[in-house]
């Protein structure tokens, strides 16, 4: 049996909506159970929405971007001992189980998974031994799979289309760059605020295609700049400005056009302009890279567009080992995102200024917990 000795994890606060760093005990597990030495692990708006109270979640431990170092492995799992590990969260055959959401997630130093979840879920892909990636680089991995994904569904319908991303975090910068360099399209991001615009066009440089606004600015853009049909559009804010975000891609996407919704939305809520249409449903739609339904065609009432409406939660292994191929030939970077190097204890205070009112002052976009090997603790032994 495995001894996981004692280790740092970053956990809930009973509050619910604040993190402290703490200490696990030392642990014997059963030796079903893959233990996976943590490398890097990234904070997601999502992780961001559980704690400010927009998203129902069960997990103490919250962390669903990672990647690690299997320190573990029952024979016949999938993975052995020393393979580098991407934590693919969603369970392909139970999407309402996530990793970091409805079961502790990757926050901690040694994180471990019983091996018959893993395999049934697709939970962990192993990556190539000639990758070299740096961990920090290759925790990106996930996010960029997950809009890989979308893209490949907007692709089927509008290739050749002007996207709107409506959302200038870490998977809203990801969607306009990938568009622009697979697609050679053009595409407009749309960020809530002019000053967080005006951050983002200087923080790191752009495709030529790709032009960055509030959202008051975009019919102007739109109109004056594009050259090709607006007809594909992601919404992947936040949850609470997912409705304002809705209406805006409503009022942008051409007739005829698709918008996935990556964001989610609250509770019950319903857009009137399009019928009151559960649009969270709509999200399952598609999962963990199998396209299971067609989008939902709705009517605009405020325009009288007749418009698409799609989603899709989690990723596969295929986009994993894409997402992989992308950064390792750097076509994607994570030097694309600003960002910003962390250890796990600083996360608590890092993410309290991530949910504060001052957020769009920090100076970097994703914050990334890199595991120093000095924090990597003692080897996992034998009970």
């Amino acid at each position: 049996m495995p001894r996981v000795p004692e280790h740092a994890v970053v956990s809930r606060l009973p509050n619910q909506n604040d993190l402290t760093l703490r200490r696990a005990i030392s642990t014997c597990l059963s030796n079903s159970q893959i233990v996976i030495q943590m490398r890097s692990a990234a904070v997601c708006g999502t992780d961001l929405g559980m704690l400010s109270g927009n998203r129902h979640c069960e997990a103490t431990v919250l962390g669903h971007e990672g990647v690690g170092v299997v320190v573990y492995a029952p024979e016949g799992c999938g993975v052995s001992k020393g393979t580098r590990v991407v934590i693919n969260p969603v369970n392909r055959k139970h999407p309402a189980t996530v990793i970091g959401h409805s079961c502790d997630g990757a926050f901690r130093e040694l994180f471990s998974l019983e091996a018959a979840d893993a395999a049934e879920g697709g939970l962990l892909v192993s990556c190539p031994k000639d990758c070299s990636l740096e961990d920090s680089e290759l925790v990106l991995t996930e996010p960029l799979a997950s809009v890989f994904y979308s893209q490949e569904l907007l692709q089927e319908r509008h290739s050749d289309a002007t996207l709107v991303v409506r959302g200038s975090g870490n998977v809203g910068i990801l969607s306009a760059r990938l568009w622009s360099i697979l697609t050679g399209s053009p595409a407009i991001l749309v960020s809530q605020s002019e000053a967080h615009a005006r951050y983002l066009r200087e923080a790191t440089r752009w495709p030529a295609n790709v032009r960055i606004c509030a959202g008051a600015e975009l019919p102007n853009i739109a109109r004056g700049w594009s050259g090709s049909a607006l007809k594909a559009a992601v919404l992947c804010c936040s949850r609470e400005s997912a409705p304002e975000g809705l209406r805006t891609l409503l009022d942008a996407v051409e007739d005829g056009g698709t918008i996935d919704l990556m964001a989610g939305f609250p509770d019950d809520y319903r857009e009137a302009r399009i019928g009151g249409i559960a649009l969270d449903r709509i999200r399952w739609d598609n999962s963990c890279g199998v396209n299971n339904a067609p989008p939902t065609t709705v009517v605009d009432h405020s325009t009288e567009k007749t418009l698409n409406l799609m989603g899709h939660r989690g990723t596969s292994e295929r986009h994993i080992l894409q997402a992989i191929d992308l950064l390792s030939r750097r076509v994607i970077s994570i030097d694309d995102v600003p960002h910003r190097l962390l250890t796990l204890e600083q996360l608590p205070d890092t993410v309290k200024q991530m949910l504060s009112k001052t957020r769009h002052q920090t100076n970097f976009v994703k914050a990334i917990v890199s595991f120093s090997r000095a924090d990597r603790g003692e080897p996992v032994g034998n009970c």
